[in-house]
């Protein structure tokens, strides 16, 4: 990920900011299985991993994926957890399929690292953003097996769906604001 070819306000900003984070992301999560290989940064506004011989899981047609798939890639998001990072901001680019079926995640540039010692308020932000991740992966569960959205956030635990609810209800406000018709 380069954003030296960035406008310099983006580049010395943003760059920065995402560079770093991501960096640190990839360094608590070490080698955990599913995350491309971390091998760097490379200066202030690029980092380097090595490159996975896959496919986006965006490029699939729906329903085209197995729930093994994705089995497999609750596993993975579980490992990340346990070192320590929410990816946050998952979606279904970030999830790279192998020829073999292999299951990778990549960009970390909005996860969220949970300190050495953490306080109560990051243990609470964790919390959630781990929900999110949970949550994102059953919505793509739902959308490239075939599994209807209502039985894939149903094996979620009840903060997650919680969590779930409260974004539709604000979408929907949001959307009558706008005068967007559902």
């Amino acid at each position: 990920k380069d954003y030296a070819a960035r406008p310099f306000l983006a580049r010395h900003t943003l760059g920065r900011l995402l560079v770093g984070r991501e960096c640190r992301a990839y360094e608590r999560a070490g080698a955990a299985p599913g995350l491309a290989p971390f091998l760097g940064r490379l200066g202030p506004f690029t980092l380097a991993t090595a490159w996975i011989d896959a496919i986006p899981l965006a490029d699939l047609p729906q329903g085209a994926a197995s729930r093994e798939f994705f089995d497999r890639l609750d596993a993975v998001i579980a490992g990340l957890h346990q070192s320590g990072v929410a990816m946050s901001d998952l979606h279904h680019r970030d999830v790279l399929v192998a020829e073999d079926g292999a299951v990778h995640v990549v960009d970390l540039a909005m996860a969220y690292v949970l300190g050495p010692r953490p306080g109560w308020l990051s243990r609470r932000l964790f919390e959630r953003l781990t929900a999110q991740d949970r949550l994102s992966a059953a919505r793509m569960r739902a959308r490239f097996t075939g599994f209807s959205e209502d039985e894939a956030l149903a094996a979620l635990d009840p903060a997650a769906r919680r969590l779930w609810g409260a974004g539709r209800r604000i979408k929907g406000l949001w959307d009558r604001l706008r005068g967007k018709r559902g």
